[in-house]
């Protein structure tokens, strides 16, 4: 078998390098391709990396080299993350990758490795079949390692190339967000200085959550009710659906106090489900720009929780079916 052959069809699709298993895999023996790396027919690019000599160099290259030496969990992230959707204001940096948390891979100083405990779906995209991580998620990672005038750059970067827009970068924020995030004040005031930069007043968040409720066919509706809890969190919730037993919030905050208050809003949110209570979130930004989707999965939420007989009066009392 030739292993030029081998490694132009595999590493055609890869940047131009190929992995040793990958090698093995499609029947190289071991000798065989420890000879092709003696006599200079293959090319080290890092441990266990190959290329052929003369082919192409490019950054695409180094990163999908450092992917595959990291392994296939591993993801494209941070800076390595920007250059590769194109964000020219963030300057080229080592080849930078995430991966679960649960591993810890071990790799030499040409490359950085961060280990994260989320990194959901909606997260990973692909540049060529490259694992990286999505625009918003990029530009979150950035923010707990970047100046101000960088990540203001590359944010606005992002948008006006219409790579990701405001709205997406600030739900992924709150999506990602813990307490104490490094990053997450910058970049919700960065936000807020770029869309409405103030609360929205309540009668404006009503009217938003009435006609959220009236495109989704919900007319029992009681608002203002207390926050159903075992005790320790109180206060109002903005409508309470018995029917699949649902609390609806409205958030007219700013993007920067939405970041401070994640915990509150985290607490309240846990005091709901232990008694068995799901709550649902709508920022204004979402009921302004698709209200029909909102409705939908509110409507949605609701008749999935009522088909499994999960419907509360205001008093914390089962429904029947």
């Amino acid at each position: 078998m030739n292993v030029s052959t081998v490694v132009d069809d595999l590493a055609s699709n890869q940047g131009g390098v190929v992995a040793r298993h990958q090698l093995l895999d499609s029947g190289i023996a071991p000798s065989t391709l420890r000879r092709s790396i003696e006599r200079g027919a293959l090319e080290v690019v890092c441990r266990g990396v190959f290329r052929l000599p003369g082919s192409p160099r490019s950054e695409e290259q180094r990163l999908w080299a450092a992917h595959l030496r990291v392994g296939s969990e591993s993801v494209v992230a941070h800076g390595s993350a920007a250059r590769l959707w194109g964000l020219k204001s963030i300057e080229q940096c080592r080849p930078t990758l995430v991966v679960p948390h649960r591993l810890s891979p071990r790799v030499g100083s040409g490359m950085i490795v961060h280990r994260t405990r989320r990194l959901d779906e909606p997260d990973i995209g692909d540049v060529n079949g490259l694992p990286v991580t999505q625009p918003a998620r990029t530009l979150v990672d950035l923010s707990a390692e970047t100046g101000k005038a960088r990540l203001t750059a590359a944010l606005e970067e992002a948008h006006y190339n219409k790579l990701v827009g405001y709205l997406e970068v600030g739900r992924t924020l709150l999506r990602l967000g813990e307490p104490g995030r490094r990053g997450a004040v910058l970049l919700g005031e960065l936000l807020d200085a770029r869309t409405s930069g103030r609360n929205l007043e309540q009668s404006v968040l009503e009217r938003l959550l009435s006609e959220l409720f009236e495109a989704a066919g919900i007319t029992e509706v009681i608002r203002q009710n207390p926050l159903q809890s075992h005790g320790g969190v109180d206060g109002l919730v903005d409508a309470f659906l018995p029917r699949g037993a649902v609390i609806a919030e409205g958030d007219g905050r700013r993007w920067h106090s939405r970041c401070a208050d994640m915990v509150k809003d985290r607490q309240r949110d846990l005091a709901a489900a232990e008694v068995g209570i799901q709550t649902v979130r709508f920022m204004h930004e979402q009921l302004t720009s698709d209200l029909a989707g909102c409705a939908a999965q509110l409507r949605n939420t609701v008749e999935l929780r009522a088909s499994q007989g999960l419907g509360m009066n205001a008093t914390g009392n089962r429904l029947g079916r």
